[in-house]
C-alpha cells in the first residue's frame, strides 16, 4: 500500500470497518452476515470495496492493516468461541453408562419426524432423514399385509 494508510482508512465506512473487525476475528461471510443482519453477498461486496480502497489482494491483509493501525484495539485475534467448549468443567457421562442402553438402541432412537413442543423445527441429520422414509414405507407395507390377512381370514370364516 502506497501513501498514508490513515487516508485510506478514513475512506472506509463504519459498516466496512465492522465487517473487517469480524474478518480479523476469523469469522467467515455467513457468520458475519448473521451478526450484522445482512446477506453474505452484502458482506462479500463490502470486503471487495475495501480491497479496492486499501489496494490489497485479500481480506486478511485488509483486516491486518486496520489492526496494525489500531482500529481494532480491543479485539483479540483468536478464533471465535464456537470452536471452544462452552463449559470446561466436568465431562458428562455417556448415555450408555447412565441408562444402560446399547449403542444399537441409541442408533434407533432417532426422534419424531413431526414438530413437537420440545422440537418445533426439523433438526435431523442425514441418517434420520434416510431412516424415517424407510420406516414409514415398512410400516405402510406391514399395515397393508395385516389388513389383507384379516380380510382373507374373514373371507374363509364366512365361506
Amino acid at each position: 500500500m502506497q501513501g498514508d494508510p490513515d487516508n485510506y482508512i478514513s475512506l472506509l465506512s463504519v459498516a466496512q470497518i465492522e465487517t473487517l473487525r469480524h474478518v480479523y476475528e476469523h469469522k467467515n461471510s455467513k457468520q458475519i452476515a448473521r451478526l450484522m443482519n445482512v446477506s453474505p453477498h452484502t458482506v462479500d461486496e463490502r470486503v471487495r470495496r475495501v480491497l479496492k480502497k486499501l489496494n490489497v489482494s485479500n481480506r486478511i491483509e485488509a483486516a491486518r492493516i486496520l489492526a496494525i493501525h489500531g482500529v481494532f484495539d480491543h479485539v483479540t485475534p483468536y478464533q471465535p468461541l464456537t470452536y471452544q467448549l462452552i463449559d470446561l468443567g466436568e465431562v458428562p457421562k455417556a448415555d450408555d453408562a447412565e441408562t444402560g442402553r446399547s449403542s444399537f438402541r441409541r442408533l434407533l432412537d432417532i426422534g419424531s419426524p413431526f414438530p413437537t413442543a420440545s422440537q418445533p423445527a426439523n433438526r435431523h441429520g442425514l441418517m434420520e432423514r434416510i431412516i424415517w422414509p424407510i420406516l414409514i414405507a415398512f410400516a405402510t407395507i406391514s399395515a397393508f399385509f395385516a389388513l389383507y390377512s384379516i380380510l382373507v381370514g374373514l373371507g374363509r370364516v364366512l365361506t
